[in-house]
């Protein structure tokens, strides 16, 4: 019994102390990755790094619209045909504008549209550095005195947080025009006093959060989607592995942010 107990805390013990380690070591990693963006902002080897960033804004943000805009204007019809028979059994109409606001500007806009940066960036970003590593590319940069964290990590960081940035912002806009459609439909509202519906309920704190919530979650997923797959070592099969660590690490860290964050504005 006395052993059974003993081996018991002991693996919590190993338990904690991995954790620990493992925490630390991304703590490193993302102090490394700031002096390295200081570099980067300094222009050094900024030409060649900025090509990178731009590819990087190409494939997460533009080649992400098409399927962005019909998901954001599927959101925002689903959101108003939702809604809408319990505000006319009330005769609440100007409401509209702030479940609007609520739903989707503060919340589902950059939620969702970090779930699709994740799922489609994060994992290509983890994947990516792991074949880097596993190739030896990442060892022949060391070797030329490059330094992967501003030639790898940084780029992907700052496209990633441009490119969330100006998708949150296309979300809403996108969502808001899908929920027009069916205020239009049901309730023939014109679009001139939609407009007003959304202005009135949307103050500056709602642009700023979702906003702030934009640059945190695209520089949380580039962290952890490069870290993860620069852990990776010599075999292939490792590959999805840091891919799949990436991935639930990133989406744990935007659904608790953004709880933090909300109750953070709305609630202290």
């Amino acid at each position: 019994m006395a052993a059974r107990i003993i081996s018991f805390f002991s693996s919590i013990g190993l338990s904690f102390t991995s954790a620990l380690a493992r925490a630390w070591a991304f703590f490193v990693f993302t102090v490394e990755v700031v002096i390295a963006l200081g570099q980067f902002l300094g222009r050094q080897g900024f030409v060649a790094s900025f090509r990178v960033s731009m590819q990087q804004v190409y494939f997460t943000g533009l080649e992400a619209m098409p399927f962005l805009s019909l998901l954001s204007l599927l959101i925002g019809f689903t959101v108003i045909a939702q809604s809408l028979p319990q505000l006319q059994g009330v005769g609440a109409n100007a409401l509209i504008g702030q479940i609007l606001v609520i739903s989707i500007v503060r919340e589902l806009g950059p939620l969702i549209t970090a779930m699709v940066v994740i799922t489609r960036s994060g994992t290509a970003m983890a994947a990516q550095m792991a074949t880097n590593r596993i190739t030896g590319e990442v060892e022949a940069l060391e070797g030329m005195g490059i330094s992967i964290f501003h030639y790898l990590v940084v780029p992907r960081l700052l496209g990633c947080v441009i490119s969330l940035f100006c998708m949150i912002v296309y979300f809403d806009a996108v969502a808001l025009i899908g929920g027009f459609l069916v205020a239009s439909t049901r309730l023939t509202i014109p679009f001139s006093l939609y407009v007003d519906y959304i202005f009135q309920s949307l103050s500056t704190l709602d642009l700023y959060l979702s906003l702030t919530k934009g640059v945190l979650f695209g520089g949380g997923i580039a962290l952890f989607s490069c870290y993860h797959g620069l852990r990776a070592r010599r075999a292939a099969f490792e590959v999805p592995m840091v891919a799949r660590s990436g991935v639930i690490q990133s989406m744990f860290f935007v659904f608790v942010s953004s709880a933090l964050i909300s109750a953070l504005f709305y609630w202290i």
